[in-house]
């Protein structure tokens, strides 16, 4: 089976990572995509602002009705910082026939260098790279040569969790930039209004 892997904060869900789960299933044929919120990313010096149970269930119902997009609580589950690494491992035993694909961004993609053991990653996965208009161009790991990379080439995204929050700081409305399902849990729970939002 071929598993594409769609990883983050979530804080919260957007249309861009909708749009980096079709595209990458519609490019790469995936079978199902697990999405899988991290408890604490390792490059960031802030706590995500909505807790975990209220990120799981954004994300529930932003992929609701795509049966086989999956929400994965495994990183919420084993607390503390999330590493990749260790989650590609966990994933490697549970389903030792799949594939994996790691989607992410190109921001991400350029970073990949200072993560965790992203040798592991690197030999477990094969990393989808989708065009983000926000990314800065970073170098990537030397090794990464040894690695398998598929680019896709598709437009590129520019919708953000950060500009969610800050638009619901600021008491605008969010319906064109996150599902309307998570829009309306937004609003229901009365997220990030009256943060100053961290920028992820």
């Amino acid at each position: 089976m071929k598993t594409g892997l769609l990883g983050g904060t979530f804080d919260p869900p957007h249309n861009g990572h909708l749009y980096m789960a079709q595209t990458a299933q519609e490019h790469l044929d995936l079978d199902r995509i697990l999405f899988v919120p991290c408890n604490r990313q390792p490059l960031k010096t802030t706590a995500p602002a909505a807790a975990p149970f209220h990120r799981a269930a954004m994300v529930a119902l932003a992929i609701q009705g795509h049966h086989d997009w999956v929400l994965e609580t495994i990183e919420l589950e084993r607390s503390g910082v999330s590493y990749t690494a260790e989650t590609m491992e966990a994933f490697s035993l549970r389903f030792p026939g799949d594939e994996f694909f790691l989607i992410m961004g190109q921001d991400s993609f350029d970073t990949l260098g200072q993560w965790y053991r992203y040798e592991t990653i690197l030999q477990r996965a094969t990393l989808v790279v989708v065009p983000r208009e926000s990314a800065s161009h970073g170098s990537p790991p030397p090794s990464l040569s040894g690695g398998r990379v598929a680019f896709l080439q598709c437009p590129s995204i520019a919708a953000s969790s950060t500009k969610i929050r800050e638009r619901i700081a600021e008491g605008s409305r969010v319906d064109d930039l996150t599902p309307p399902a998570a829009a309306a849990y937004i609003y229901k729970q009365d997220l990030y209004r009256g943060l100053s939002a961290p920028k992820a």
